[in-house]
């Protein structure tokens, strides 16, 4: 054969009805006879998936049409074998159900014969039923979106109230009617009585004011993410790029400290593992990711930043679940399922291995610089099901870091040792009931333990800064309905964290915002040391509403929370032997009012408003009277913002946010040549942030791709004393622009793409230097703060994978390649040692990332 035929026309064969309730893949081996025209003359079935594929896929294949096949250059009939794959294409629910009962409110039985009617906007007309002898009714196939309920029985009056479908679930709803009882003889007819309540289980409480919600199976999808859930955060609107290897959440121009991450009810102290290189949490275990930048509700509190919410998949009851996942980075493992009918679990483990395997290598030059961390993490879930709406559920997480870094030199003033180690665990109960009323009850109590160490020394001056940090906390939370238009949520958040801190070595290393740093530069050679015990402790009551005088159209959602504080130190003063230690108590009480007004204006178009004062701690490690202020009271702040988000289409939103922050009582160095015993640190700073950021986003829904488009403008400036001028923050980064975008080829094929741009964050220039004849090295003379930056980032990712169906699991093969352009992206300004010559330290090159996953 010279040439073989080529296939003109293909027609997709009709997957058959009778196999739909199966929802299985299955795939016909055909020999076709082709003529000598390239017409399909003869199908005969030689691996048969069943009589109804076999005969969808002989009627497909005898409309084929070929180009002739050729043999010595002529065209001639052949035989071919050929393979019809059936994969049954799963539609994106676009309906729900709504199904309830009706009960009598002062016996409890169910009424039957009432009259159950539906309207909406999307309905194309009402719908009535009447309830049976159960007093239930059911709904099915209803569009997505509010409907009208209206309920009629003889015995009392029609009442009416408004509901929302979801498309792909089922609402469940309780009413409960008081009926009316004849009048009695001299009874009044114009008494006035309460005739009816109502009970919607699991009541919709207003959204954040800004957020960017990302479920999990999305998230995992997204480029240059490996295949890690919480990576995604790195590329949503409002969230600074971090510099490379350090893993930071930097939102809306606060310092990474000052955004607050949450697992479920449970504070954690980071949400990437040292490098940034992946999260802390297992994908199998993680249901979603949300970030709120600003104008977050009474809820939560102790920050001055954004807010991260990890909500957490609830452990399988249907079947044993899991995974495995190896890659260059890491290898990890995953398992869900029921226990019995009651009870259920989910534990998963991780464990790096990219810092091991790049030890093999000759060349370690690379870890002067970008260190590659170790680390693992862990965790485990048991839940036990009580009753209908009602569960309680024993989690624990841990985690643990190291990196560490040298950078051999001859010169004794060049050569930097440095580790870092952070490990923490978490253990908690959430209970979670669901009232009679369709209110919601939540408990939460936690556990935690951090240990936290930085050990280095550079040029021979060392650095020692070790905590232990034990963390308890409460959370508890009633949500539910004071009305047909207000809905209601309140509760009680408590923490406290006790400290045993010790630092010893320069008193400039490490730097702090605020410094001016130069990379490379040794440290400070004044040396000192100091342990001492903290403890900080809050216990908020809070209260929120949102009132809806004009049904969905119109949202009130005024807030607010009461926080008492309790600081205490162990000394005030510096540890003399001589004087016995005198301790700090200090009390104070922030009060946090906050209001979201939100507005359909059109539809499909809804406008936000929303204002609020936050308060943060200080930190446990600023406390020192030798390194720090024992004095130090709480930061306060303030979030403004407002919000356009108009729906293009179901699947395609355009969100536009204005905002203004500011900050005040910040902790800063003591610009003082010689300050004060224990005023190392003072609380006079300031910062302020004012920008824009631009969200145009594509939902995957029924459709092959999804993506987004995310920009941030901003400004973000400190100034570190009352009378000191403005300067650019630490972390500012004026432009950042993150565009991705994921495609699904079919038969298990997927494609992505992720561009980022961002400013270079600031730096102070070097515009002279002198000898310091007493340390014998050269030290720099400094311009104006922050006025110079380091230059503008760009970097590809790009993603492939391919998923293959073994029959009760999959897996996945997918390969992340980060920089695919091998970009070399300055990440800092380095110096000679005479601070004759200045360069760039580069990023990482290019990073391809190869693996496989598991799942059944």
């Amino acid at each position: 054969m010279t040439k073989p035929p080529a296939l003109l026309e293909f027609v997709e064969a009709a997957y058959p009805e009778e196999e739909l309730a199966n929802g299985r893949a299955a795939t016909v081996v055909l020999q076709v006879a082709i003529s000598a025209e390239g017409r399909v003359d003869d199908v005969t079935v030689v691996e048969s998936a069943g009589p109804a594929f076999d005969e969808a896929a002989r009627a497909a294949v005898q409309q084929f049409a070929f180009s002739p096949a050729e043999i010595d250059g002529k065209p001639a009939a052949v035989r071919i074998t050929y393979r019809y794959e059936f994969t049954p294409r799963i539609e994106a629910p676009t309906t729900g159900n709504l199904r309830g009962v009706v009960l009598d409110k002062e016996s409890g039985e169910p009424l039957a014969g009432v009259g159950v009617e539906l309207e909406g906007p999307k309905l194309e007309r009402p719908s009535a039923v009447v309830t049976d002898a159960r007093g239930e009714f059911s709904f099915g196939d209803l569009p997505a979106g509010e409907v009208t309920v209206t309920l009629t029985r003889a015995d009392s009056p029609p009442v009416r109230t408004t509901e929302s479908v979801d498309a792909g679930r089922t609402l469940e709803v309780r009413y409960e009617l008081e009926l009316v009882p004849a009048p009695s003889e001299g009874a009044a007819d114009d008494e006035d009585e309460d005739d009816f309540e109502l009970v919607v289980l699991a009541p919709r409480l207003v959204k954040q004011s800004v957020s960017t919600e990302v479920s999990a199976e999305e998230a995992r999808r997204v480029p240059g993410t490996q295949g890690d859930v919480l990576k995604v955060v790195e590329n949503l609107p409002g969230v600074a790029r971090a510099s490379a290897g350090s893993g930071e959440v930097v939102v809306w121009g606060a310092a990474p400290q000052d955004t607050r991450t949450y697992v479920g009810a449970v504070r954690v102290p980071m949400l990437y593992h040292f490098g940034g290189l992946r999260s802390i949490l297992h994908n199998d275990g993680v249901r979603s990711v949300e970030l709120v930048p600003g104008g977050y509700g009474v809820a939560h509190g102790r920050g001055l930043g954004g807010l991260v919410r990890v909500a957490l998949r609830d452990p399988a009851q249907d079947r044993l679940r899991g995974s495995a996942q190896i890659d260059l980075l890491d290898a990890a493992v995953a398992a869900a399922g029921p226990i019995d009918e009651k009870w259920s679990f989910a534990v998963s483990g991780r464990r790096s291995h990219i810092a091991d395997a790049a030890g093999l290598l000759n060349d370690q030059s690379f870890q002067q610089f970008f260190t590659l961390p170790r680390y693992f993490d862990g965790q485990a879930r048991l839940r036990r099901t009580i009753a209908q709406g009602e569960w309680v559920e024993f989690g624990a997480l841990l985690s643990g870091d190291v990196q560490q870094r040298t950078q051999p030199s001859s010169d004794l003033s060049r050569r930097v040792a440095e580790r870092r180690t952070l490990h923490f665990q978490r253990y908690d109960i959430a209970y979670r009931k669901q009232l009679a009323d369709g209110a919601e009850v939540d408990l939460a109590p936690w556990y935690g333990r951090d240990r936290a160490g930085r050990y280095g020394a550079f040029g021979g001056v060392p650095t020692l800064a070790e905590s232990e940090s034990h963390l308890a906390g409460l959370r508890a939370e009633w949500r539910g309905k004071l009305g047909p238009e207000l809905l209601a949520r309140t509760g009680f958040d408590f923490e406290l964290v006790h400290s045993l801190s010790r630092r010893s070595g320069s008193i400039t290393s490490p730097p702090r915002e605020g410094d001016p740093y130069v990379f490379g530069r040794a440290p400070a050679d004044q040396v000192n040391f100091d342990e001492w015990k903290s403890t900080i402790a809050s216990a908020a009551p809070y209260a929120e509403v949102d009132w809806a005088p004009w049904g969905d159209k119109l949202h009130f959602t005024p807030g607010v929370r009461v926080e008492p504080y309790l600081i205490s130190l162990q000394r005030r003063r510096p540890a003399n032997p001589n004087f016995p230690d005198l301790g700090l108590y200090q009390r104070d009480v922030s009060v946090q009012p906050r209001l979201a007004v939100r507005y359909a204006a059109l539809e499909g178009l809804e406008l936000e408003v929303a204002a609020g004062r936050y308060s943060q701690p200080p930190l446990a490690d600023d406390l020192s009277a030798v390194f720090g202020n024992p004095a130090l009271g709480l930061s306060r702040g303030s979030h403004l913002l407002g919000s356009a988000a108009y729906e293009v289409r179901k699947d395609v939103k355009v969100e536009v946010t204005v905002f203004h922050t500011r900050s005040e009582r910040l902790a800063a160095r003591n610009p003082a040549a010689a300050p004060n015993v224990a005023e190392a640190l003072i609380q006079e700073g300031e910062g302020r942030s004012l920008g824009a950021q631009f969200l145009l986003r594509r939902d995957k829904g029924d459709g092959a791709f999804f993506g987004w488009l995310a920009y941030t403008i901003l400004e973000s400036e400190r100034k570190d004393s009352a009378t000191a001028a403005w300067r650019p923050f630490d972390y500012d980064q004026t432009h950042v622009l993150t565009a991705l975008g994921s495609y699904d080829l079919g038969a298990g094929f997927e494609v992505g793409a992720r561009v980022r741009l961002a400013s270079g964050f600031p730096r102070t220039p070097v515009t002279g230097v002198y000898y310091d004849a007493r340390r014998g090295t050269h030290e720099p003379l400094l311009g104006e703060y922050n006025s110079d930056r380091i230059p503008l980032f760009l970097q590809v990712d790009a993603r492939g994978a391919k998923r293959f169906d073994l029959g009760g699991s999959e897996l996945e093969i997918y390969l992340d390649v980060q920089n695919v352009t091998n970009r070399e992206n300055p990440e800092e300004i380095a110096y000679a040692p005479d601070y004759s010559e200045r360069r760039y330290v580069l990023g990482l090159p290019i990073l391809p990332v190869l693996g496989a996953r598991w799942s059944f």
